[in-house]
């Protein structure tokens, strides 16, 4: 009789992770069933899953990224999603972790299930990566609740994968005597490898790609653009959507950048034209953001785009490393400036091909299959 194995994303990150995950467990052997809700925490609606091997929890709809609803949302997908693996019995359970009720869940159903093998999967941190130190301090009690109940599960889990090595030292002693890997975050390179070179043009073009939420430094990019501004024209590009959007727009036009907003493009091709126009993707978070690798670094690095950079842990090693960007100072913005608005084209191109080669070395689906070669 086969073994199996159950796989939980709350948001369906089965392109970037779990389909990788369960592709090994099956050659492995198991038989997989992968278990999210119907709710697309991005778009706030519902979709229908399309997978082999897949089915859909209904999920309560929440509209705000910090609500009761969303608490409650999270709570009872938890409470759903355990009651179904309790009739499925998997001999190895997989769970992507947040949201942290699931990481409690997890911990219960082991404890109920000793023999069965459990996997953690952190690909985020919270409350670590939480935007806003004031709300850090004046609810530390709250976070402090809200860290335990991902902690639950680390201490019954018999592996945790995390996203970066960032999160494996935040996490520290906590992961003690614990099996432990990094499982980076990982794509496919769709775009062929043409010759790299600088855009064309008089302006400094900078493209900021993804969702524009409250963890973008949208502060930080103003100063940093109204310093380049005093050297050379600044366009900035914006690809996605979100909450900040409007605000990120109205700063950098009022840094003195012209903007233009592209929405979302899901078309590869399209979206690669974009970047050959930019000179530079825009990774900058907030201070107070726990995060050492974000699947817009690997966007920008994939299509060949070196990085302005604020993100510690692993993107600035790897940055450094490869030589595929800029460290931004926020302490000094006309010194990041000067550097991004005077390069030359040639050093521009060489970044290019650098940022390529420390996608493919690093963040493949190639590389990450290899990590994962000995899953089980």
């Amino acid at each position: 009789m086969a073994k199996r194995a159950v796989c939980i994303s709350c948001f369906n990150f089965y392109d970037h992770r779990v389909e990788l995950v369960m592709d090994q467990l099956r050659d492995r052997g198991y038989e997989c069933r992968y278990i999210t809700g119907d709710f697309n925490h991005f778009t706030r609606e519902r979709f229908s899953l399309r997978v082999p091997d897949g089915e859909q929890v209904h999920t309560m709809l929440y509209r705000r990224n910090v609500s009761p609803a969303r608490i409650l949302s999270h709570i009872k997908f938890t409470r759903d999603v355990f009651r179904r693996v309790e009739t499925l019995r998997p001999d190895l359970l997989y769970v992507m972790v947040p949201p942290n009720s699931l990481s409690r869940g997890a911990a219960a159903y082991k404890k109920r299930h000793p023999q069965t093998r459990l996997i953690l999967d952190m690909y985020d941190l919270w409350p670590e990566t939480f935007p806003s130190d004031r709300a850090k301090k004046l609810a530390a009690p709250v976070f402090a609740l809200w860290g335990k109940m991902r902690d639950a599960g680390l201490r019954h889990a018999d592996l945790i994968c995390t996203e970066c090595a960032l999160y494996r030292q935040v996490l520290g002693a906590r992961l003690d005597g614990k099996e432990t890997r990094v499982l980076p975050l990982c794509r496919e390179r769709v775009t062929a490898a043409a010759e790299p070179r600088a855009p064309e043009g008089e302006a400094l073009s900078l493209c900021y790609l993804g969702n524009v939420g409250k963890l973008v430094d949208i502060e930080a990019l103003r100063a940093l653009i109204a310093e380049a501004a005093r050297l050379r024209p600044v366009t900035l590009h914006v690809i996605g959507v979100g909450e900040t959007k409007e605000s990120l727009l109205e700063a950098a036009r009022a840094a003195g950048a012209q903007t233009v907003d592209h929405g979302i493009v899901y078309d590869v091709e399209q979206r690669q034209r974009i970047l050959d126009l930019c000179h530079f993707g825009i990774n900058m978070m907030k201070t107070s953001v726990v995060v050492g690798l974000t699947m817009k670094s690997l966007d920008y690095f994939a299509g060949g785009l070196p990085v302005l950079n604020t993100i510690a842990g692993d993107t600035r090693a790897m940055i450094q490393r490869y030589d595929a960007g800029i460290e931004v100072d926020r302490n000094d913005p006309a010194a990041t400036a000067r550097r991004a608005a005077l390069m030359t084209p040639e050093e521009n191109a060489r970044m290019r091909v650098n940022a390529v080669r420390l996608f493919e070395e690093n963040y493949s689906v190639a590389r990450v299959r290899k990590i994962l070669s000995d899953l089980e």
